[in-house]
């Protein structure tokens, strides 16, 4: 008779995968929805409907879960961030519009929360470091063609311009629609790199 057991154990697999899933979907939509110090793992095991002892299971601690969703969330902000356009400020500006649409919620939240938890602040830093690299690689023959520090100073800048706070300044705060807010930072990214041919 042929066993069943490769089966049920795949079954198991797959039943556990969804719902690590929505663990880290739950612990995501209750980050932004509430602050951090309002989030329990009971309230994340609740809106995921598994139980708390499976949560815990999965990820021990309320800064191992945001450990777990930090490195879910990675990969899936920088699919849709995309490659970069290279050194063309409509199309950055373009790939920020849609990756603030999506993401800004949450990578503001991160950010003004960072304090709160290692894991937390280690997040913030990952992001930090992932927008720099994204801009260093759209605008990689620009800034070659610069000596230090003015390489440095422009990059600077094109961070700056094109980062979650001057979005959110514009778009939450000032009330510019989200292609208002595109065209201002577009315009933003070409004053940085016309003012770098005479820094």
């Amino acid at each position: 008779m042929k066993s069943t057991r490769p089966y049920q154990q795949a079954a198991r697999a797959a039943a556990a995968d969804r719902n690590t899933e929505r663990i880290l979907a739950a612990a995501l939509e209750l980050f932004v929805e509430r602050p951090y110090d309002r989030i329990t793992l009971a309230a994340v095991a609740e809106r995921a409907g598994v139980g708390l002892q499976t949560l815990i299971r999965r990820v021990g601690t309320k800064d191992g879960l945001v450990e777990a969703v930090g490195a879910w969330v990675a990969p899936q902000v920088a699919a849709d961030l995309g490659a970069p356009p290279g050194p063309d400020p409509d199309g950055v500006a373009a790939a920020f519009r849609r990756h603030y649409e999506r993401w800004g919620a949450a990578l503001d939240r991160t950010l003004t929360q960072q304090d709160s938890s290692p894991a937390l602040a280690a997040n913030a830093e990952g992001g930090r470091r992932a927008h720099r690299e994204w801009i260093e690689a759209a605008f990689a023959e620009p800034l070659a063609a610069l000596a230090h520090p003015a390489r440095t100073t422009l990059r600077a800048r094109l961070v700056a311009v094109t980062g979650i706070e001057l979005w959110l300044a514009l778009t939450t705060h000032e009330g510019l629609t989200a292609r208002q807010a595109e065209t201002t930072v577009a315009m933003l990214v070409r004053a940085a790199l016309a003012a770098s041919d005479t820094d």
